[in-house]
């Protein structure tokens, strides 16, 4: 892979395993400089010692995005050292078990909102002045198309689902004139532990996998920049 990022710098929120670790790994092979975050140290780490074999730069932040406080120093920590971000891919997503809708309790409710929706808006609103340094600078949401086939105990991942896609879309709508580019990428169904969580027992040989689908991210970015 040419390195057709060199000298941005992207930030891979959820990077410690699954997709996002997947397309950490590949912004690394096109020559971006990492910023990757998540819960799991050894993880990151781990992620860490692959990139820094790809000959890039990395910054590893062990972090519970949850955490207002925390994320705040984060990002203002992330303006001090670099002054901007080229590239922002949210990965991160609370994974939510299937459940009848008549027995998930409000408390389940609230919490999962609060670690998917509410999470999303206050990263934007947080982020949006990192990548509003420059035009050219790309936020990346990802999106769940589960909702289009399944709806039988996934009424609140749904929901969440249907939210986090307005919030975005109208993000993307509001920075058409000014920047970022805003982008929602769809990846086909891979097995992660978040999918896992979803469906137990599910066959995996059905799905994609996350290196295939990084790849396809990845390769829209570089034709976003190349534009």
């Amino acid at each position: 892979m040419k390195k057709n990022l060199k000298n941005k710098i992207a930030l891979v929120t959820g990077s410690s395993r699954g997709f996002g670790f997947a397309v950490a790994l590949k912004l690394a092979q096109a020559g971006a400089d990492l910023i990757i975050t998540a819960r799991t140290t050894g993880a990151l780490e781990l992620l860490s010692d692959k990139i820094l074999k790809y000959g890039g730069k990395v910054t590893v932040v062990p972090l519970d995005l949850k955490n207002q406080t925390h994320t705040q120093l984060f990002c203002k920590t992330i303006y001090e050292k670099f002054g901007k971000i080229d590239l922002f891919i949210h990965s991160a997503f609370l994974a939510i078990p299937m459940a009848p809708i008549a027995t998930i309790s409000e408390q389940d409710m609230t919490k999962y909102f609060l670690s998917n929706t509410f999470l999303t808006q206050r990263l934007i609103k947080l982020i949006h002045p990192l990548l509003n340094v420059q035009k050219t600078s790309i936020a990346v949401f990802i999106h769940d198309k589960t909702k289009k086939n399944h709806k039988k105990f996934l009424g609140i991942h749904n929901a969440i689902q249907a939210a986090s896609k307005e919030i975005v879309e109208s993000y993307l709508e509001e920075t058409k004139r000014t920047g970022p580019k805003v982008l929602m990428f769809e990846p086909l169904s891979m097995p992660t532990k978040t999918r896992n969580i979803m469906f137990p027992g599910e066959d995996k040989k059905k799905l994609s996998t996350c290196e295939e689908e990084a790849n396809k991210l990845v390769r829209i970015l570089l034709s976003e920049i190349g534009n």
